[in-house]
């Protein structure tokens, strides 16, 4: 599987060879890390303006779905859409932006459907954990035991808030400073999609649910809550696991990124980490969102 995304990834990163970008060495390394960590950043923003740009096309479709296919192939075509459109993404041919998008919705799909969601996490229905263990080859133990970190902290948080304070206390640890840097730009990809995402489900999964479900502006979802939090897992849906699914879909990207901008002369890594960690985490994000609430209400 990391071979045939190497592969695709490595056919269309050759469009990007006029937006190389040059890995730095040595002490530059270290004095650059801050500049690329905003990089990662404004992937994790641009995830939360894509997930709207698809919420906005269901509210704007015509008619109702004939059946869950229908839904999906929807999600998909606006992901695509939406994906090309950014600036990041310029020079990408759209076929391309669809290859990589399709190799994640297919993944997670897949998975979920060898391991039936439940209300409650565990480690069974756990799409991270499948996920790095699809990448361990290429992936350093350290890069593991952070990314185990990472799963913790959002299967155990009780809040948004403390998912973003430690992601970011993850970015400066001296666990990720002793990283290279290509190893680096794997463990930010997680934390910047990390964070963003939680901001983002938290505050705007009920208008998902009411723009595929109910078609209006988010009052039925409220009445679903009953008092209780986004991330308690009491719920029919699990806020944890959206966060998870991101993740994993911005790590995955990120590998098959890193390593065809390796590939492809000029590229270089954190080009192809940038680019794939963003379709990756999108695709991840608005299938397991979609997915959730078509199982609770088909």
């Amino acid at each position: 599987m990391v071979f045939a995304a190497t592969l695709v990834l490595s056919v269309f990163f050759f469009t990007f060879c006029t937006q190389a970008v040059e890995d730095p060495k040595g002490e530059d390394a270290f004095d650059k890390m801050d500049d690329v960590l905003q990089e990662f950043r404004t992937v994790g923003l641009l995830h939360n303006e894509i997930m709207d740009e698809v919420l906005d096309d269901f509210r704007n479709h015509d008619g109702r779905f004939e059946d869950r296919e229908g839904y999906f192939e929807f999600l998909e075509e606006s992901l695509v859409r939406n994906l090309s459109s950014k600036d990041l993404l310029v020079g990408m041919m759209e076929d391309d932006v669809r290859a990589m998008l399709s190799q994640e919705l297919t993944q997670i799909r897949t998975f979920y459907e060898n391991n039936p969601r439940k209300a409650v996490d565990s480690d069974v229905d756990n799409y991270f954990q499948f996920t790095v263990s699809q990448y361990d080859g290429l992936l350093s133990t350290q890069q593991i035991q952070i990314l185990n970190q990472i799963d913790f902290i959002i299967h155990s948080a009780s809040s948004t808030q403390e998912i973003i304070s430690s992601l970011q206390m993850i970015n400066y640890s001296t666990q990720v400073q002793s990283l290279s840097y290509n190893e680096r730009l794997v463990i930010y990809a997680a934390t910047s999609v990390g964070i963003e995402s939680a901001i983002y489900w938290e505050t705007n999964f009920q208008y998902w649910v009411d723009g595929l479900i109910y078609d209006n502006s988010g009052t039925e979802f409220f009445k679903t809550l009953g008092g209780e939090g986004f991330f308690d897992s009491v719920q029919w849906f699990s806020g944890r696991r959206m966060v998870r699914a991101d993740v994993a879909g911005g790590v995955a990207g990120a590998v098959t990124g890193c390593m065809a901008g390796l590939l492809v002369g000029g590229v270089g890594c954190s080009g192809g980490a940038l680019t794939g960690g963003l379709i990756g985490a999108a695709g991840a994000s608005a299938h397991d969102a979609t997915s959730q609430i078509l199982n609770h209400y088909f």
